[in-house]
């Protein structure tokens, strides 16, 4: 059981990106995390919900773009003012040493929950059980991560590859992996000590400034200044990019991974849209308010976001993505 009250819980939510790799269904006007799969929510509204009621809704942060903060005050639930836009992008250790920082201004010993705003995740309830776990173990000063058990080669994804047991489900994490080549991909799901690294993180805010200290000292100064209510606009172009992984996860040794036990889905390519798109009897994964006629079609996925009426004859694993006035067909997915 968590032993600490909720109002010291954050989320922090990264929502930014340029829109490129589910094209034309996002694109630099309209990030990932403003689509909408079901024709309702979008995937950052959907991001959002799934945290309630593990933690109040003034303690949740998003980090984002400018355009995309716009849009992101428009459709939450939130203060407006925690729709914080990044100055320019730096890659998620700079984007999360200034959200710890603008938690730190607001409770010195808060936990927080970092994770991106286009995952599918399924159920809600048992991902809440899962954070709330984590949340344990960060009380423990310990620097924890969600790990999701592969059930196919990926070579897609970084691999976590996770060591002795310290609590049911959760481990000390031995490594972290690159993306493999599908040899290696195979051998990771054979060992069974391999999960996916989902970029879901949870920890203290003063565990993970001790690790920013010792690992990157530069990006802790622009931390504690901003900690203490300097204006992170005035320096935050000159942070160096580097990821949270290459900064941190990889060279803390306060690392644990907790075993996920819901199902996910992070839908960044098409394939992984066909994967969570419901099928016909011939395969094909429909999404659409148009009439869709096939014929000997097989394998394949529609996406329209409008009524436009679509036909397929003799094709087979053929992507069709319709969105506003953009058409992508790819014979690839």
């Amino acid at each position: 059981m968590m032993k600490i009250a909720r109002d010291k819980i954050f989320a922090v939510i990264m929502a930014g990106g340029k829109g490129e790799r589910l094209w034309p269904l996002s694109n630099e006007e309209r990030t990932k995390p403003l689509i909408s799969l079901n024709g309702q929510q979008t995937l950052l509204e959907d991001t959002v919900q799934r945290l309630f009621p593990l933690l109040n809704a003034e303690n949740v942060l998003v980090i984002t773009d400018e355009k995309s903060a716009v849009t992101a005050k428009e459709i939450l639930p939130l203060p407006p003012e925690n729709i914080i836009a990044e100055p320019c992008r730096r890659n998620t250790a700079p984007c999360i040493a200034l959200a710890a920082s603008l938690i730190r201004r607001k409770c010195e010993d808060a936990v927080m929950i970092v994770l991106p705003a286009d995952h599918r995740i399924t159920p809600v309830k048992r991902f809440q059980e899962d954070l709330s776990d984590c949340i344990e173990q960060a009380q423990n000063g310990c620097l924890t991560i969600l790990g999701i058990t592969p059930d196919k080669p990926a070579t897609g994804y970084g691999y976590i590859n996770a060591g002795e047991k310290i609590a049911p489900g959760v481990y000390k994490v031995n490594a972290f992996k690159e993306k493999p080549d599908f040899a290696t991909a195979q051998h990771y799901m054979m060992d069974g000590n391999y999960w996916w690294n989902c970029g879901i993180f949870v920890w203290q805010v003063k565990t993970f400034a001790e690790a920013l200290h010792e690992f990157c000292p530069d990006l802790y100064d622009k931390f504690a200044n901003w900690a203490a209510g300097a204006d992170y606009f005035s320096d935050f172009e000159s942070c160096k990019k580097i990821s949270i992984d290459y900064a941190i996860m990889e060279k803390a040794g306060n690392v644990v991974v907790k075993q996920a036990s819901f199902q996910w889905n992070d839908l960044g390519t098409l394939g992984a849209l066909y994967e969570i798109t419901l099928k016909d009897f011939h395969g094909n994964a429909i999404n659409s308010r148009g009439r869709i006629q096939l014929l000997e079609a097989d394998q394949n996925l529609i996406f329209s976001d409008d009524d436009t009426e679509i036909r397929l004859e003799n094709i087979k694993k053929c992507a069709v993505i319709k969105s506003g006035n953009s058409l992508l067909i790819s014979g690839k997915w």
